[in-house]
């Protein structure tokens, strides 16, 4: 009679099993879609920063802000961003600021979920020296 308990308890548990596997996947692939996507938005983020920091010199130019910026982003694959400086270069401009925004697509991939297209970004300011 044990021996009987014993097996329908296998099926039981291949069961619980089956149904929990699905969760278990969508749980542990978010995870680590949600540490990329935060790990390119620090990229973001730092390239931002530094093409401000480049734009905050007097002697600046637009081309030197976005190649600060692609520079810091060497190491991170993929897409490439669009990098916009919306108040310019701080040349002629002394105490006001510049700001820097990075931003490109990012797709969320989990398994047993459709795709999710969003889009990440980055902000720096600096005041201009």
């Amino acid at each position: 009679m044990k021996r009987n308990l014993r097996r329908s308890e296998r099926g039981a548990a291949l069961a619980e099993f089956a149904f929990v596997l699905p969760i278990f996947v969508i749980l542990v692939f978010g995870i680590i879609q949600f540490g990329l996507a935060l790990n390119q938005v620090q990229a973001y983020q730092a390239a931002a920063r530094e093409g401000a920091r480049v734009g905050s010199l007097q002697s600046s130019s637009l081309g030197d802000v976005n190649n600060a910026v692609t520079g810091s982003l060497v190491g991170i694959g993929g897409v490439t961003p669009t990098i916009s400086v919306p108040t310019g270069p701080c040349a002629g401009r002394s105490g006001q600021t510049v700001n820097v925004q990075v931003t490109a697509p990012y797709t969320i991939q989990i398994p047993l979920l459709p795709d999710v297209n969003i889009t990440l970004d980055g902000d720096g300011v600096f005041r201009c020296e």
